[in-house]
């Protein structure tokens, strides 16, 4: 049987994949949580993508078999999964470029201090970011999100900050399935092909069905070259 390993992104949890996974062929899931993952490894070693990456692929044994989807953050390190392994990987609002990221700060050391200080979870921050968020469809889904964060471990959101800018080796391989929306104002659209689908970042919960759409196909394409290989 097919396994999904889902992927959130920053600040998320594996709820986020909640209303695709039903619209999703059959097979098993595997929705991973990344607060939970992290508190398992205590990593000693730099943290970045990749690092994370290699991690999950040797606790749960990804292989190419394996169909990795990932939103935002969790895309980016569904690709770090491909380049170990092979694995299938479908990105939904996410980027193989790290600049695609419309994050204020991207340097490393700066981004330890305001994690450390905790400066991105004030109120006073998290309130300008609502007002300034331009969509009204997913202003709730957006705000939890944001209020969440501020609930958050210092130590966690660094990790996360870590696995967005953290610098890793070029990649060699790409997505399988690129799925993104145009006027995405969290992580700007690929430079590369991309199936454009209805929403904004969080296409995946207000618009599932449409997303499942090009994540069938891909699958279907894909069982038949295999059954075709084999005859």
């Amino acid at each position: 049987m097919r396994r999904y390993i889902l992927i959130h992104g920053y600040v998320e949890d594996p709820t986020i994949f909640d209303p695709l996974v039903p619209h999703l062929p059959p097979g098993e899931t595997l929705r991973l949580s990344l607060k939970d993952e992290f508190a398992e490894w205590k990593p000693q070693e730099p943290i970045n993508a990749l690092s994370l990456a290699r991690y999950l692929s040797g606790k749960y044994c990804i292989t190419d078999q394996d169909v990795v989807i990932g939103h935002s953050m969790g895309g980016w390190i569904a690709i770090q999964i491909k380049s170990l392994n092979g694995a299938t990987v479908v990105q939904i609002g996410s980027y193989t470029n790290q600049l695609k990221v419309t994050f204020p700060v991207k340097n490393i050391r700066l981004l330890k201090w305001m994690a450390k200080l905790g400066m991105g979870q004030s109120a006073l921050f998290v309130n300008w970011v609502k007002k300034t968020y331009p969509f009204d469809e997913t202003r709730a889904l957006y705000t939890a999100l944001l209020e969440g964060m501020r609930k958050m471990d210092r130590t966690y959101i660094y990790q996360q900050l870590l696995v967005l800018f953290a610098p890793v080796p070029p990649l060699t391989v790409t997505p399988d399935l690129r799925i993104h929306n145009c006027r995405d104002n969290i992580v700007a659209a690929p430079d590369e092909p991309y199936v454009d689908v209805p929403g904004d970042h969080f296409c995946l919960v207000f618009h599932p069905e449409t997303v499942a759409v090009p994540i069938r196909s891909l699958l279907e394409q894909k069982q038949t070259a295999l059954h075709t290989s084999n005859h």
